[in-house]
């Protein structure tokens, strides 16, 4: 039995896409109530790209800037910027203040920066970055989440599946080098999810949050597996089973059941419509929609109509993460 290592950068990413909204809501309530939710949002991945030049390298980032309006009339484009970090930096508070100055200076609007911080070291807390020499004084200061200091029974009562990230979080912290902990852990979060009453769509992301972060060995894995079928038979019957196992099985094997001819030719015209729809696509980017299985190549085809620019097809790609 072995526990495997956690991936919480992978992991949050995906959520950031998936669950903005009730991720402002938990962690920042004031930013949550002065937007405007009737609009749309987008994510501005390609924005990120322009302003650091590691992330063309293929370096991982768990930064996210989203664009969003105002509830409140004034200016109306806020351009937030959330870093997700889960390890210790004494450089981190220089970073949110280099982030901030750059897209400040490419987008001239007002920039919001917040944090999270995913660490173990409970006296870390940055919250600000600045200097004063000879009356010349710079401060940034941005709001910041401590995981681990969160009130835990708030987190238990919570109907937010951010809030159940949080926990399924702390649990694999708490569960380093600990398989045995770690596999009552996973069973025990599953339990709490679906008694929960989520949607079977936030269910689906949150089982695959719960595989990512509480990670096991394949034979452990397999006997978490056999009593998640188990407890879904008997909590909610066999439709759920369907809905949230088979579903994890399909993912595990979409390279086994491809269909390699009917992709490359999904691939080729997919391709050739993204061109169409918004210009000549990087590198990068060929790469990341020919990495796609036929089922999301086809989503795709369909949501061409919808895309309008090389950051809509950013953030739908990472929708599918």
């Amino acid at each position: 039995m072995e526990s495997l290592p956690s991936d919480f950068d992978g992991a949050w990413k995906y959520a950031m896409h998936h669950f903005f909204p009730p991720f402002t809501q938990l962690f920042f309530p004031l930013v949550y109530a002065a937007i405007d939710w009737s609009k749309p949002f987008h994510f501005l991945t390609t924005a990120l790209e322009q302003i650091d030049p590691d992330r063309s390298q293929g370096k991982q980032h768990t930064d996210t800037l989203v664009q969003v309006i105002r509830r409140d009339g004034k200016q109306s484009l806020v351009f937030v910027h959330i870093e997700i970090q889960s390890q210790y930096d004494t450089e981190f508070p220089e970073r949110m203040f280099r982030y901030h100055a750059r897209l400040f200076d490419r987008q001239r609007q007002p920039v919001v920066s917040l944090a999270v911080l995913g660490d173990e070291r409970a006296s870390w807390h940055p919250d600000h970055f600045g200097y004063n020499l000879w009356e010349c004084e710079l401060t940034l200061k941005f709001p910041t989440v401590k995981l681990i200091k969160l009130d835990r029974s708030m987190l238990e009562a919570s109907n937010n599946p951010v809030a159940a990230l949080t926990l399924i979080h702390c649990d694999a912290l708490e569960t380093r080098g600990q398989p045995a902990q770690r596999m009552e852990r996973k069973i025990a979060r599953f339990r709490s999810c679906l008694r929960k009453g989520y949607s079977i769509d936030d269910f689906r992301k949150l089982i695959r949050l719960l595989d990512q972060l509480l990670r096991l060995d394949p034979n452990t894995n397999r006997q978490v597996r056999a009593t998640i079928r188990q407890i879904e038979q008997e909590e909610q019957g066999m439709d759920t089973f369907v809905t949230s196992f088979e579903q994890l099985a399909r993912e595990e094997g979409r390279a086994e059941g491809r269909e390699e001819g009917r992709a490359e030719i999904l691939q080729e015209v997919v391709l050739r419509l993204l061109k169409r729809r918004c210009g000549s696509l990087p590198a990068t980017l060929q790469h990341q929609v020919i990495q796609l299985d036929s089922a999301q190549l086809l989503a795709l085809s369909e949501a061409v109509l919808e895309l309008n620019s090389l950051d809509d097809l950013h953030g739908w790609l990472a929708q599918q993460e």
